[in-house]
């Protein structure tokens, strides 16, 4: 059997999930690894779930976050540098959950603070509080175990962000389940994410004996850096969203408007538009021109898509065009 520990200090979520399905793919037969990684500013959804159901994305995005999407089930979760991600890569006949949750445990007791797993893939505190989540993954070769462990995350961030926009949604795919949450730093204030670094080592080494370590360098390479444009991409990001219907509404000063659409990889494609306004043909072209266009609207040319349109008509467009683009609590 071969051990191995590696560790990286880059804030980025792509490159961390890139890394880490780089790492996967080295597992030979025998392999354990564990790898420690953080994200800052930063959204993580699960593989299965809806995007705009499960945060404020674009609020996320302007204020300079993240999204990320994982290969792994579960639900959505914010890091930022209080919170410490962890991976265990194993080959099949090595994989063993109850042994690497041990690992979190030790660490957690050179602490203090003793913890059991609960049914929902989290580690929780003996009153019952969330401090790490976890998300699993396989193939022939590798089997994945992936957490979470809240050090001193910013909680009322968590509120900010895990929270869809106010349009009304009915959707497919996997939900967040919300928690009773806690930082590990409130049970005991030496805890510091640096300081879990090495309690986390040291416990690795406690359970599965000598090990190797990698240097971060070896993950810079055109492998990493091919997976990180595609986790970047908005299509992995927002396309892999599963189907969705949504509908809002708003008062213009020259009427209301009801926006009904069905969302497919985050495409429109159906959309209804209702209104009171006076000029019966607007909703109609409405609908012709965002027919097929992306959710955010960043693909609708405001001057080119709807020539055949009086100037007062493109200026409402206009309107609506900004409106549903801008759409977040």
């Amino acid at each position: 059997m071969s051990n191995y520990f590696i560790q990286t200090y880059t804030w980025n979520p792509w490159q961390n999930l890139a890394a880490e399905k780089y790492l996967a793919g080295r597992i030979k037969e025998g392999d354990v690894m564990l790898y420690l990684w953080q994200n800052d500013h930063t959204v993580v959804i699960g593989r299965n779930q809806n995007a705009i159901r499960e945060c404020r994305a674009q609020l996320l995005e302007e204020e300079g976050g993240f999204l990320a999407r994982r290969t792994t089930g579960g639900g959505a979760v914010y890091h930022d540098l209080g919170n410490l991600c962890f991976t265990f890569l194993a080959s099949p006949e090595e994989y063993n959950l109850e042994k690497q949750l041990q690992v979190i445990q030790h660490a957690c007791r050179k602490f203090g603070v003793e913890t059991h797993f609960s049914g929902r893939n989290d580690i929780i505190t003996e009153d019952g509080y969330k401090f790490s989540g976890n998300a699993f993954s396989k193939n022939s070769k590798c089997q994945i175990q992936h957490g979470t462990l809240m050090v001193n995350v910013d909680v009322s961030q968590l509120g900010r962000y895990l929270t869809p926009s106010k349009d009304k949604m009915k959707a497919k795919g996997v939900k967040s389940v919300q928690s009773r949450v806690c930082n590990l730093q409130d049970l005991n204030p030496e805890v510091t994410t640096d300081a879990m670094r090495q309690a986390l080592r040291e416990s690795f080494e406690e359970l599965y004996g000598a090990y190797e370590e990698l240097e971060p360098a070896f993950l810079d390479n055109p492998e990493v850096k091919e997976t990180y444009a595609l986790y970047s991409s908005w299509e992995w990001k927002f396309g892999k969203s599963p189907e969705c219907e949504t509908s809002c509404s708003r008062r213009f000063d020259w009427g209301e408007l009801e926006v009904y659409r069905k969302l497919n990889a985050m495409h429109i494609s159906e959309i209804m538009v209702f209104s009171d306004m006076l000029d019966a043909e607007l909703p109609g072209k409405i609908e012709e021109l965002l027919l097929g266009k992306r959710y955010d609207m960043a693909d609708v040319d405001l001057e080119q898509d709807f020539p055949d349109c009086s100037e007062e008509q493109k200026e409402k467009i206009r309107e609506v065009v900004r409106w549903l683009a801008g759409l977040r609590e």
